[in-house]
């Protein structure tokens, strides 16, 4: 039966649509952040009207009452078994243990407002942390990047590994810049920071084997924005980015490009589709065999709408249209199998795609529920993660939480 056919009769697997009162607050959005294992385990964790940092663990096929970790956090991130927050003493992480979470700080910071964490959950036990860090006092200074590892307990294996001037996750919509293959291996990839004006900025990457420390970031390219990593534990790492041919308004457009890591840890050569118009290509996110990017059809400045583009990555062909609507913030999360999840918003709600190994998409229903804003502070009101058959969405509207899990291990099955 053919994949596209197949997409269809499993298209109504997402879960009902769970909604959170995080509490209205003047100028305040909750920010959900989510993660889920293979097994379908997951964790959803926002800041509620009070500033208290929450996390919801999902048993049963339901998440369940809130659990508070901290007040007053600067930023926080979330990956299978753990959430990791930015707090004025520096980073912590609240690992789960037994029926709760056990909360350590594992690392001074400056403390500023503006730094940002990320996790992500070693296969062989343990998590690996980064920190954009900015300075305690000043301003227009340059970011630093540190990494740190943890092992099965939380406890930091060594002290935090300064990588240099550089950040990540300041793009506006959901990011990647830390994963862990099956093999342990850790790759990081952010963009450096100069001090002075004219300074290079590239996209650097850096990698980590279990239970060691990040190698010297190496340029993944000149020229290159908006830096993402995904990992699938069966294809390996592809990193994803801008070929920037301008920098403007809202964000930063060029040709997108997917660039692989191979075994050895080195990259292999930049693919992409080339399109006629640059300057209105935006936000690429690539999974090993597919690229997913909005491109815009005619001049609208100070927008981040655009309709939703794909190409394969694994056979010639021209580019896929999955939605002609006025869309944002697309991701592409691998699956099991090749396969390749496209998931957008629209003005009306959310948008799916689904790839086979080949990379073409067919379309897929979307988790229910109005969307979440288009406009809306630094961190992204929405997020999407995958691992193994699952995948999990996780957004915002006004002081409402809402999310969603869907299994696709039934057309992986078929699919055989």
């Amino acid at each position: 039966m053919p994949f596209a056919a197949l997409a269809l009769i499993a298209a109504a697997g997402w879960s009902p649509t769970q909604s959170f009162d995080a509490g209205a607050a003047k100028f305040h959005e909750p920010v959900p952040r989510v993660a889920i294992d293979a097994r379908g385990k997951a964790l959803l964790a926002y800041e509620t009207g009070d500033q208290r940092l929450v996390v919801r663990v999902r048993t049963g096929g339901r998440f369940g009452a809130p659990r508070v970790l901290a007040r007053n956090t600067l930023d926080y991130a979330v990956a299978p078994g753990a959430v990791a927050y930015e707090a004025k003493d520096g980073i912590h992480v609240a690992v789960r243990s037994g029926g709760g979470f056990k909360d350590r700080k594992v690392a001074s910071s400056t403390g500023s407002e503006i730094n940002g964490v990320a996790i992500a959950a070693d296969p062989l036990g343990g998590w690996v942390v980064a920190e954009r860090q900015f300075p305690r006092k000043g301003s227009g200074k340059p970011y630093r990047v540190r990494a740190l590892s943890l092992d099965a307990a939380g406890n930091p294996t060594s002290p935090p590994q300064d990588l240099g001037l550089g950040q990540f996750g300041l793009d506006a919509r959901p990011t990647q810049a830390l994963a862990v293959l099956p093999d342990g291996r850790a790759v990081l990839v952010f963009q450096r920071e100069g001090v002075a004006y004219d300074d290079p900025d590239p996209v650097v990457y850096a990698l980590r084997a279990h239970g060691g420390t990040f190698t010297e970031p190496a340029v993944v390219g000149d020229g290159l924005t908006d830096p993402r990593v995904t990992v699938d534990r069966e294809r390996g790492a592809v990193l994803s980015a801008t070929m920037t041919t301008l920098c403007g308004d809202t964000s930063c457009a060029g040709q997108p490009r997917a660039i692989p890591l191979n075994p050895d840890g080195t990259l292999g050569a930049p693919t992409g589709p080339t399109v006629a118009r640059p300057n209105r290509a935006f936000a690429p996110w690539a999974a090993p065999n597919a690229l997913v990017f909005q491109l815009k059809t005619k001049v609208k400045p100070f927008s981040r709408e655009a309709p939703v583009r794909a190409a394969s990555l694994t056979r010639s062909g021209p580019l896929q249209t999955l939605t002609k609507e006025l869309a944002s913030e697309p991701v592409a999360l691998p699956l099991s199998g090749g396969r390749t999840l496209a998931v957008w918003t629209t003005r009306r709600g959310f948008g799916a795609a689904l790839a086979g190994p080949d990379g073409v998409f067919a379309k897929r229903t979307a988790p229910a529920g109005p969307a979440p804003e288009i406009y809306h502070s630094n961190p992204t009101n929405r997020d999407a993660r995958s691992a193994g058959d699952y995948a999990i969405v996780a957004w915002s509207r006004g002081h409402t939480v809402r999310v969603s899990v869907r299994t696709f291990a039934e057309v992986a099955r078929r699919d055989q």
